[in-house]
């Protein structure tokens, strides 16, 4: 086995002894309504959670725990917990409010929650002189300390030490302590949770930390590892392309039953964005080269001869399809030698188009008459459609042959029911020998 061979299987075997936290259901409630990046509202689930008396039913389960290995505070004993209140946005004067507060008759712990808000002025030193018996708790993604523009008094001298504020994670501290939980928690409890993980992984890239960190171990085990990681760097950016490029070639093989059916005929003129052009080699440079394979749809006809509507398999960073609109004849750009795409899809053009396609699907957007992910949808859950920027885990298991064929054969068949059915065309396969006469 050589070096690199070695090494990828190393990382490969480390990286996977990772955790991953599956819902029972792959709808996820902080995800839809968009709560992960928002400071209250995952500060409320978490106050919900250490509230001995909340929803969960779990009684000082949270409480206790998180005292104990996140705050390495050992000094409650249960029945101080039983008694222990937890105070949302705890309001210290009319324009400073501590996001979460653990509070009893012995204690007094403000905790300041960020996830992408910036500080403000004093914040720390104005939350600390609640404290009583407590350091002030600093939540961030990272466990990042606060700026002396936080510890500084407003319009005094004082000035917070950090050795008087305790930063802790979203990333490390409250996940790990909440992974710990997981196997002793009932439904629909433990669910909820990981609903919860997998928000925090998501503002925190939590997993995707851990997998770095993992990875810049093997590689400093040795100066043969660290060479051999640097060689597979060199390479990864063009393994990446050649992916896109085996993808579409699977694709263009999996439509050919679908050009006669529904009159389509694979465009080899313009090569409009084609992603057999070299120009795609700098897909990972810029923002997108997007990459695709154009169909003509044949029998669509426009007032303006040079239009032609076409049916587009494109991955602008996630792979989607849908039917453009295209002008033979326009001023080229973008380098381009014959033609440009139409970005203004007027109300003229819809009726027109609507006349090949049913007009219910037509929602125009730049040169778009429709679109959507190979769901079916125009939105998705992050491992039904793959993301050749982020590479998620759906475009890396493309990697698999078999697996890449089983994604495009279920793919077509997705774009065939939500699209392509909705062309008003004739399957060319049909003879006119093959129709029955009517009385």
């Amino acid at each position: 086995m050589s070096t690199t061979e070695e090494l990828l299987k190393k990382i490969c075997d480390t990286t996977q002894s990772i955790p991953v936290y599956h819902s029972k259901t792959s709808y996820n409630l902080f995800q839809t309504l968009e709560i992960s990046g928002k400071e209250v509202l995952m500060c409320r689930f978490l106050a919900d959670l250490l509230n001995p008396e909340g929803s969960h039913g779990c009684g000082i389960l949270f409480l206790k725990t998180f005292l104990e290995e996140v705050l390495q505070e050992k000094r409650m004993p249960d029945s101080l917990l039983t008694h222990t209140i937890i105070i949302k946005e705890y309001v210290i004067d009319k324009e400073r409010r501590i996001d979460l507060v653990i509070q009893n008759v012995d204690f007094f712990i403000p905790m300041e929650v960020k996830i992408y808000a910036g500080e403000q002025e004093g914040q720390c030193f104005d939350y600390f002189e609640k404290a009583k018996n407590s350091k002030l708790v600093y939540l961030t993604r990272f466990g990042d300390q606060p700026s002396l523009y936080s510890r500084r008094q407003r319009g005094g001298s004082g000035i917070l030490p950090i050795g008087q504020i305790q930063c802790i994670s979203w990333s490390e501290d409250i996940s790990g302590w909440l992974e710990r939980r997981l196997d002793s928690l009932p439904q629909p409890i433990e669910g909820a949770v990981i609903q919860y993980l997998n928000a925090i992984h998501r503002v925190s890239d939590g997993r995707k930390r851990m997998k770095m960190e993992k990875t810049m171990e093997v590689l400093h085990e040795s100066p043969d590892y660290f060479a051999a990681g640097l060689e597979i760097e060199r390479v990864m950016k063009q393994a990446k392309i050649k992916l896109i490029r085996l993808l579409f070639d699977d694709f263009k093989e999996a439509m050919e039953p679908l050009t006669k059916k529904y009159g389509l005929e694979l465009e080899t003129d313009a090569k409009y964005y084609s992603y057999e052009n070299p120009k795609h080699d700098r897909f990972y440079d810029c923002y997108s080269t997007y990459p695709g394979l154009n169909y003509v749809v044949k029998q669509a006809s426009f007032q303006k001869k040079s239009l032609q509507m076409w049916f587009r398999i494109e991955i602008e960073q996630n792979l989607f399809a849908g039917f453009s609109l295209f002008d033979t004849e326009a001023e080229p750009q973008d380098g381009y030698l014959k033609g440009y795409q139409v970005n203004d899809i007027t109300e003229d053009l819809i009726n027109e188009a609507s006349k090949y396609l049913d007009r219910e699907i037509i929602v125009p957007e730049n040169w778009w008459f429709a679109w959507n992910y190979s769901n079916g949808k125009r939105s998705y859950q992050e491992q039904e459609v793959p993301d050749f920027k982020a590479m998620n885990e759906c475009a890396v298991s493309l990697v698999d042959p078999e697996k890449r064929k089983c994604y495009v054969k279920e793919a077509v068949a997705g774009f065939e029911q939500s699209l392509l059915a909705k062309l008003h065309v004739q399957d060319e396969t049909i003879s006119i020998f093959d129709i029955s006469p009517t009385t």
